[in-house]
């Protein structure tokens, strides 16, 4: 019986999250600048990193996402919220298969994300959420590997 259910586990992996998953702060913060090394394994996968958001109870997260992934990289996302709200992305940065350098600056009402030393995203939106803690996402669907290294947080004044 537990070869079976290990059978079944493995198979579970090759299919994927049915829903998204989020390593969470504790932390809360308003202006920051949030910086790491992010692998994507395969490059068509996705994943972000959330920022000045809430956590929902279904395990969800509300708030700004700076996206990572296929078609993502680089783009402004509101999760739980009103989705894109910055379409363009930093795609040609991207060193696919590959460590890249991923960066996020909140500051007030304005955004700016950095791919591997690139400005991508540049934005500035009242409505954007203020203060709140920050979620590293494995999204759902496919099977997908998100490998985050040398992650640094500088709290700004």
């Amino acid at each position: 019986m537990l070869e079976r259910r290990e059978r079944r586990d493995r198979r579970q992996d090759r299919q994927g999250l049915k829903k998204n998953t989020f390593l969470k702060s504790t932390l809360e913060a308003s202006d920051f600048k949030f910086s790491c090394k992010v692998k994507l394994v395969p490059d068509s996968a996705n994943s972000g990193v959330q920022f000045r958001s809430v956590p929902l109870d279904d395990g969800e997260m509300k708030g700004p996402q700076a996206d990572i992934g296929k078609g993502w990289w680089g783009k402004l996302y509101e999760e739980s919220g009103r989705g894109i709200l910055v379409k363009e992305g930093g795609e040609q940065h991207v060193k696919k298969d590959d460590w890249n350098d991923y960066a996020v600056e909140a500051k007030g009402p304005a955004v700016k994300i950095w791919i591997n030393d690139k400005l991508v995203c540049d934005y500035s939106d009242e409505k954007l959420a203020k203060k709140g803690i920050f979620g590293l996402q494995v999204h759902s669907g496919g099977p997908t590997e998100v490998r985050f290294k040398d992650v640094k947080l500088e709290v700004l004044p």
